[in-house]
C-alpha cells in the first residue's frame, strides 16, 4: 500500500508531535485543559446524564458483591462496568467518573491529532483534536457515554495500522496489528455497535496484506488470528457467566434484548437533529476529503472509516445523539484535512467554534448547582421518610439510591426498565409480575415524577405503583427536580409501611 502523499514542503507524518515525544505530551495537555474547561460547569452535577450516572452507581454497587445482569440487569457489556467499578474503588464522588470522562476526551483528542497529522501535517493534527473537543458537547460526549471509553480504544487501532501500512505492504504483520485487534477487543466489551468499526480495520489489513500477494491459507490463518484476538475479552467474559451458572442472563442481556428492544419514535425529529448539530462538521470532512492532498490510501481508509462508524450508529435505529458519538472520530480527522492547509483555516475554525456553542453552552455553573441542591433535597426527603421498607425509584433519577444508600428491591433498577413501555419484558425478568413483586415487599419509599417522563407509558406498572401510594404511604412531598433546563415535579411518597388495607 503507497503511503499517502505529504503536501508540500511538509511531513507526512507527525513528526515530534508522536505521543512518547513533548511535542505529543504537549498536545495532550492543550487538549486536557480545554476538555476540562468545557466540562468543569457540570462538575459534581449527580444527576447530569442517567446513563453515565447508572453506570457509576452499577460500579460502586459491584462493590458490594452485586453482578451486572443478574443483580442488576442492564443490556451494556460487560467492560463498561468494570470501568465503573475500577473508578468507583478510587472515589464514590460523581467528579472521579466526570474527570475520568475528560482524561479520555483528551486522549482520543490526541489521538485524532496524531491521525490527522499523519495524514497531513501538524497544523491539521492540532485543529482536528480541538474539533473533536468541541462537538463532543453538543453530542453529550465526555460526560461518561460508553463512546468515551471506547472512542480512543478504536482510534488507537486505527492510528495502529496506518502505523502499520508500510509492512502490510511488504505483506508483513507486525505487533502493531495485533496490538490494534487486541484495542478492538476491549473496545467491544464496552459497546456491542464497536463490532463495525473493529471489522472495518480487520479487514483493512488484510485487503493490504492480499494486494501484497500474501497466499491464501496464510491470509485466512491472519484473519481467524484477527478474530481471535478480538473475540478473546468477550470470551473470557462470557466463559465467566457460564461457570458461575449465569449464563442465561448474560445472553439474554446482551444479544436477545437488544434484538427484543421496541422502537420509542420519534427517530425523525432526533435524526434531524443530529443533522442539524453535525451539519458544519460533515461539511468540513468532506470538503476535507475532497480536497486533501493526502495520498489516495489515506483519504480511502478514512472514507471507509466514516462509513463503518456511520453503519455501526444506524444498525440502533433510535438515534439519540450519544448514539453519534463513534463518528465524530473520523470525522473530525477528515475536518483536520481540510484545516491543515485552508488558507482562511482560522475563519473557518472560529466558524465551528460558534456553530458548537450554538448548540451547547458548556458555562452552565448554576444549572449544575441548582441540580444538585435538588437531588440533596430528594436525598433527605427519602431519609426521612423510610420506615424501614426500602427505596423504590419509579420514575426519577437512579442515582439517589446511591445518595441515600438504599438497597435495589428488584435488578430492574434503572427507571426506565419498570415504566417505560418500550421496555416491558425486555429483560430475562416479567416486567409486571416484577412490579408485584416488589411492592408485596412493601417499600417504604416511593419517588415518581407527578407526569410520567418517558412516553410510551407502561400503564400497568404506573397504576399499579400509584394505587399502592394511594393505600399505603402516609406522606407525599413535592420536590422540583433542576434536570439541564427544565424543572421536574417529583412526588415522594413516604412512610409506605404501615399496615393499611391492601
Amino acid at each position: 500500500m503507497s503511503s499517502p502523499a505529504a503536501g508540500q514542503g511538509e511531513p507526512a507524518g507527525p513528526g515530534s508531535d508522536g505521543a512518547g515525544r513533548p511535542g505529543g505530551w504537549l498536545a495532550f495537555a492543550l487538549f486536557l485543559l480545554v476538555s476540562l474547561a468545557l466540562q468543569a460547569a457540570s462538575f459534581g452535577d449527580t444527576n447530569r446524564h442517567a446513563d453515565e450516572t447508572f453506570y457509576f452507581l452499577v460500579g460502586q454497587r459491584m462493590h458490594e458483591g452485586l453482578l451486572p445482569y443478574v443483580d442488576v440487569w442492564d443490556r451494556k457489556p460487560f467492560g463498561l462496568f468494570l470501568a465503573y467499578y475500577l473508578i468507583a474503588g478510587i472515589s464514590t464522588s460523581v467528579l472521579a467518573y466526570q474527570l475520568v470522562a475528560c482524561v479520555l476526551a483528551a486522549l482520543a483528542a490526541l489521538l485524532v491529532c496524531l491521525l490527522a497529522g499523519h495524514l497531513s501535517n501538524r497544523r491539521g493534527g492540532l485543529y482536528a483534536g480541538l474539533v473533536y473537543l468541541l462537538i463532543l458537547g453538543p453530542f453529550e460526549g465526555a460526560t461518561g457515554q460508553a463512546p468515551d471509553f471506547y472512542n480512543p480504544l478504536i482510534a488507537g487501532a486505527a492510528l495502529l495500522v496506518l502505523l502499520s501500512r508500510d509492512g502490510l505492504g511488504r505483506g508483513e504483520t507486525g505487533w502493531l496489528v495485533w496490538l490494534a485487534m487486541a484495542l478492538c477487543g476491549l473496545a467491544l466489551t464496552i459497546k456491542q455497535t464497536t463490532l463495525f468499526e473493529s471489522a472495518f480495520l480487520g479487514i483493512w489489513v488484510l485487503v493490504a496484506l492480499g494486494r501484497a500477494g500474501v497466499a491464501l491459507p496464510r491470509l485466512a490463518g491472519i484473519a481467524l488470528a484477527c478474530c481471535a484476538i478480538g473475540a478473546l475479552p468477550t470470551l473470557l467474559v462470557a466463559g465467566y457467566y457460564a461457570l458461575a451458572g449465569h449464563w442465561y442472563e448474560f445472553w439474554h442481556a446482551m444479544v436477545i434484548s437488544n434484538l427484543q428492544k421496541q422502537r420509542p419514535g420519534g427517530e425523525a425529529f432526533r435524526a434531524l437533529g443530529i443533522g442539524l448539530r453535525g451539519a458544519v462538521l460533515l461539511a468540513f470532512a468532506l470538503w476535507g476529503l475532497w480536497s486533501s492532498r493526502s495520498g489516495r490510501d489515506g483519504r480511502r481508509f478514512l472514507a471507509c472509516w466514516i462509513a463503518a462508524a456511520l453503519v455501526g450508529f444506524l444498525s440502533v435505529p433510535n438515534f439519540y445523539s450519544h448514539y453519534t458519538l463513534p463518528v465524530l472520530v473520523p470525522l473530525s480527522v477528515a475536518a483536520g484535512l481540510l484545516l491543515a492547509r485552508h488558507a482562511l483555516h482560522r475563519v473557518l475554525l472560529v466558524v465551528f467554534v460558534v456553530y458548537a456553542l450554538l448548540w451547547h453552552n458548556p458555562f452552565h455553573r448554576d444549572q449544575t448547582l441548582a441540580s444538585i441542591r435538588s437531588m440533596d433535597q430528594l436525598a433527605r426527603a427519602i431519609r426521612a421518610g423510610d420506615p424501614g421498607g426500602g427505596l423504590l425509584v419509579f420514575d426519577a433519577p437512579h442515582y439517589l439510591y446511591a445518595l441515600t444508600g438504599e438497597r435495589f428491591l428488584s435488578p430492574l433498577v434503572f427507571p426506565h426498565h419498570l415504566n417505560h413501555a418500550i421496555e416491558n419484558d425486555v429483560s430475562h425478568l416479567d416486567t409486571h409480575a416484577e412490579v408485584d413483586r416488589i411492592l408485596r415487599n412493601r417499600p417504604g419509599v416511593i419517588v415518581l415524577a407527578r407526569e410520567p417522563r418517558n412516553w410510551p407509558v407502561n400503564r400497568y406498572s404506573r397504576e399499579r405503583v400509584l394505587a399502592y401510594a394511594a393505600r399505603n404511604c402516609r406522606t407525599a412531598r413535592e420536590i422540583v427536580l433542576h434536570e439541564d433546563i427544565n424543572r421536574i415535579a417529583m412526588i415522594v411518597f413516604a412512610s409506605c409501611r404501615a399496615p393499611f388495607a391492601r
